[in-house]
């Protein structure tokens, strides 16, 4: 073992019990110690350039207009300017991993109520020059549901409701305009209290540049289990299959809650007992051209869960020594 694998290994030591006094003892049982995780996907092709289509409907509050539903009120920012970390209106509803192209969120916990671990991804796609495919896809564990019947009627749903909004989404994207909002009543808004009471997301974006293809980069680096090579730690799938969302692996029981052709955003489930950080990393990888690529890791949690301001600072630079060299020992791989 180098030196440097000892340096690391030390180093996810010290980040192993900081996060334990996040989220209780590490052998704390899973909130819902059988999940049974289910996704849906929709997709549409919308004829224009994916700059145009993002510009259009990617950002985190044009929800509201590309649900045209009486069921919300206009989206707004109750945290954060729209990048990680941001949480909106809707449902509390927190950024929790940013691509190029994409973004990921999720809904945080709340005070005695199973968590579902509901996740939803929305990514654009070029496919030529002048046409972008859009996509949608949530996820959730349907175990907390009675039956097969109830969970066929809630993928059911899920797939109407995503497909109107994608449909919307193209007419906005192709310049066009949506009929007038339709008259309804607004959604009575949830009462329970969100099990961490006051949450104040931070988020730590960093990133290094390859002198490698995308293609070549993602292939050596990007398979869910790899950090088990460049982390130095022994990773295997729990559930799942490598490369595809709902994917758990041992690190953490870590599971994909988000991914794109060239990225993947995954979180830790709820354990009984203590705060819950909503822990969340990104790893990405972006063309700067034929030959150099960047890696971005993003991470974005809750650090209210922490003590003080000096246990928050102390927080970020421990994931920030640790990370960085996660992403030193990608590129080293990767070239």
């Amino acid at each position: 073992m180098t030196i440097l694998q000892i340096d690391l290994l030390r180093t996810i030591v010290f980040l192993a019990a900081a996060q334990g006094v996040q989220q209780g003892p590490a052998e704390a049982p899973l909130q819902i110690p059988n999940p049974h995780y289910a996704t849906i996907e929709e997709s549409i092709v919308v004829d224009a350039p994916v700059d145009k289509v993002w510009a259009r409907v990617g950002r985190f509050c044009d929800i509201t207009e590309w649900m045209n539903s009486p069921e919300w009120a206009d989206c707004k920012y109750l945290q954060g300017d729209g990048g990680p970390g941001t949480v909106r209106s809707i449902v509390n509803e927190v950024l929790v991993g940013q691509t190029q192209y994409s973004y990921t969120y999720a809904q945080p916990p709340r005070k005695d109520t199973l968590y579902n671990l509901a996740h939803g991804t929305l990514s654009a796609e070029p496919l030529m020059s002048g046409t972008t495919r859009l996509t949608y896809t949530m996820l959730r564990d349907d175990s907390i549901l009675p039956g097969d019947a109830a969970r066929q009627r809630d993928s059911d749903a899920r797939h109407a409701r995503v497909s109107d909004w994608l449909k919307n989404m193209k007419v906005l994207a192709e310049a066009g305009k949506l009929p007038p909002k339709p008259a309804g009543n607004l959604r009575p808004p949830i009462t329970t209290p969100l099990l961490n009471e006051n949450p104040h997301y931070a988020s730590l974006p960093m990133s290094i540049e390859v002198n490698a293809p995308i293609e070549e980069v993602w292939a050596r680096i990007g398979k869910y289990c790899d950090i088990g090579e460049w982390a130095f730690q022994s990773c295997d799938l729990l559930s799942g299959k490598e490369g595809e969302i709902e994917a758990v692996r041992t690190i953490g029981h870590s599971i994909i809650v988000g991914q794109t052709r060239y990225s993947y955003t995954y979180t830790q489930p709820l354990r009984i007992g203590g705060l819950y950080p909503m822990y969340h990393g990104t790893l990405e990888a972006r063309s700067l051209g034929p030959n150099r690529t960047t890696i971005y890791y993003t991470l974005v949690w809750d650090d209210s869960v922490q003590p003080d301001e000096a246990a928050r600072q102390k927080q970020i630079n421990t994931y920030h020594l640790l990370f960085e060299k996660m992403l030193r020992n990608m590129k080293k791989l990767a070239e």
